[in-house]
């Protein structure tokens, strides 16, 4: 996930675009905020978010088990912040923030990882 900031989002799809090499996309609909750009070989996928400040860069993690992928992350070392709507915030061992969220990739569950305490 690329956050833009709203008033220069058009910009940022251009310059995504051409820095990662893939096509433009259609444009956003009224009132949407998020933008695939493509994927970039395997289930790796590129989006843009509109946002209004603090523009930045963070993962978003696709789960079908929200809060068990959460508690993994966890145990693996990262902090859970809080919780928005649907999805887990977590941070990093280095202050990274990233998003534990729904499965919205076209190949989910086919191209996920599975996991030997999902059995």
């Amino acid at each position: 996930m690329i956050d833009c900031l709203a008033d220069r989002f058009e910009e940022s799809i251009d310059f995504w675009t051409a820095a990662l090499g893939l096509p433009k996309p259609r444009r956003l609909g009224k009132g949407q905020r998020y933008l695939t750009l493509g994927r970039i070989d395997g289930p790796l996928f590129v989006r843009l978010q509109k946002v209004d400040d603090h523009p930045g860069y963070h993962l978003d993690i696709e789960s079908d088990r929200i809060a068990r992928e959460a508690d993994r992350l966890e145990t693996a070392g990262a902090t859970r912040k809080y919780r928005l709507k649907r999805w887990w915030v977590l941070e990093d061992p280095s202050g990274n923030a990233f998003c534990v969220v729904r499965p919205e990739s076209d190949n989910f569950p086919k191209g996920a990882n599975r996991w030997e305490t999902d059995t």
